[in-house]
């Protein structure tokens, strides 16, 4: 296996869990303060997508492979609200700055697309 596969396979994972662990604080883990939290999310985010960024070669891989990591926290975010879970730093579909970053990256992945056609 890729050791690059390895990589997204433990962000997604480690994403994973902290975002369950952030839409449903377990009492021995509720003393994790909120910034903690928010820093580890954002910065898995950011470092999968710089794995991603890495080659110009897999520039449509990288493509695709971002938007799969939107779709799937659009998606978790969705399924730990409907399991009841509420978000402890604030990460939900209802906040608009969540749509904010999502459309930039939108745009931003849309003229890399366009740059890669032309």
């Amino acid at each position: 296996m890729n050791l690059k596969i390895l990589w997204r396979i433990c962000i997604f994972l480690l994403f994973s869990f902290l975002m369950i662990f952030d839409y449903f604080p377990h009492p021995v883990l509720k003393d994790i303060p909120k910034t903690v939290l928010t820093i580890g999310v954002v910065s898995l985010a950011v470092v999968y997508i710089v794995i991603n960024r890495k080659t110009e070669k897999d520039c449509e891989n990288s493509l695709i492979g971002e938007a799969i990591f939107i779709f799937y926290m659009l998606v978790l975010i969705g399924v730990l609200t409907v399991l009841g879970g509420k978000s402890t730093v604030g990460i939900s579909l209802n906040n608009p700055m969540l749509w904010f970053v999502l459309l930039l990256t939108i745009v931003d992945m849309t003229v890399r697309y366009r740059k890669m056609d032309a």
